[in-house]
């Protein structure tokens, strides 16, 4: 028998640290003899277990009399309708189900077909299902109620977090370039433009509010994989490539992302740029890589937050 161990996360910025923690103390590492570990980094629960990369690489190991195991239920599956799925992949594979922590830890097999728990999955996903919808409500409610009363959403633009808007200004005044201040205050040249934009040398006064027909810069995080396509693209236009080079590279283990701050048109046009990694004869970590850059622009552009 084998143990078929499956870690995910969401994005490239969350940690498995939890999860190989939980499956350590259950002697579930990649050096102990059997064990098998499988992953999906930077993938949405939103797509379904069985339509995962890394999901399919271990169905396609899994041999009957094995044992699938995760930390947390919710790393691989989050709603009723996908851990059934999960339930009657694994009894037709005879494989057995497993979790490590949480309500349903104390099952030997979730993918047992016994009454019992059938009725034990059934209940406790649909109950933690509802929790998050309930949650996902009064979180809707709430922002209504304060866009009602005149309040604005999103997140503060970078230099006001940091609390130092009037002295950026100040020293643009004072004749400080773009670039100097950017490294100074380890902000992007974008940050550091829209602060002072009605400062800047032919740049009319910008209003308080966007108007509904202007667009807004949005920041989307660009894997890895993509960035480096584009980077090495010579076909680029000057705003995409400029978007590029001002993006932050955030590492993760050996791999990396590009937060890329730019108009939602630059976005689509690296899109575009990168389909050839979405081809035929693209591989399937290229293809991943372009879904993920695609939903999150879709996402971003959805919530149209100023950044």
């Amino acid at each position: 028998m084998a143990e078929l161990v499956y870690t995910r996360v969401s994005t490239d910025e969350q940690s498995t640290q939890r999860q190989t923690h939980l499956l350590a103390e259950a002697s579930l590492i990649d050096s102990a003899d059997g064990v098998r570990l499988f992953t999906d980094p930077a993938t949405s629960s939103k797509i379904p277990a069985l339509e995962r990369e890394g999901f399919r690489e271990l169905a396609s190991y899994a041999r009957p009399g094995d044992r699938l195991t995760v930390s947390e239920l919710y790393r691989l599956c989050r709603d009723l309708a996908d851990i059934l799925a999960v339930r009657e992949w694994c009894r037709a594979n005879d494989v057995k189900l497993r979790v490590l922590s949480g309500a349903l830890s104390g099952i030997v097999d979730l993918a047992a077909t016994d009454a019992t728990t059938t009725m034990l999955v059934n209940v406790l996903v649909s109950v933690g299902q509802f929790q998050r919808d309930l949650q996902n409500e009064l979180t809707r409610d709430g922002l209504a109620a304060a866009w009602a009363s005149g309040a604005k959403s999103g997140r503060r633009p970078r230099l006001a977090q940091l609390g130092v808007t009037d002295q950026v200004r100040q020293a643009v005044r004072d004749g400080a370039s773009i670039a100097s201040l950017s490294r100074e205050h380890h902000v992007s040249r974008v940050a550091i433009r829209t602060a002072v934009a009605d400062l800047l040398p032919n740049q009319p006064h910008r209003p308080a509010t966007v108007a509904p027909n202007e667009q807004q810069a949005i920041r989307v995080e660009i894997p890895g994989k993509i960035a480096h396509y584009l980077n090495n693209h010579s076909e680029l236009g000057e705003a995409e490539r400029h978007a590029l080079q001002n993006g932050r590279t955030v590492r993760r283990g050996q791999g990396y992302s590009l937060h890329v701050t730019a108009l939602p048109d630059v976005h689509q046009a690296l899109l575009a740029t990168a389909v050839a990694l979405n081809a035929d004869g693209a591989s399937s970590a290229e293809r991943k890589a372009y879904r993920i850059y695609a939903e999150r622009l879709n996402n971003a552009m959805s919530s149209a937050v100023p950044v």
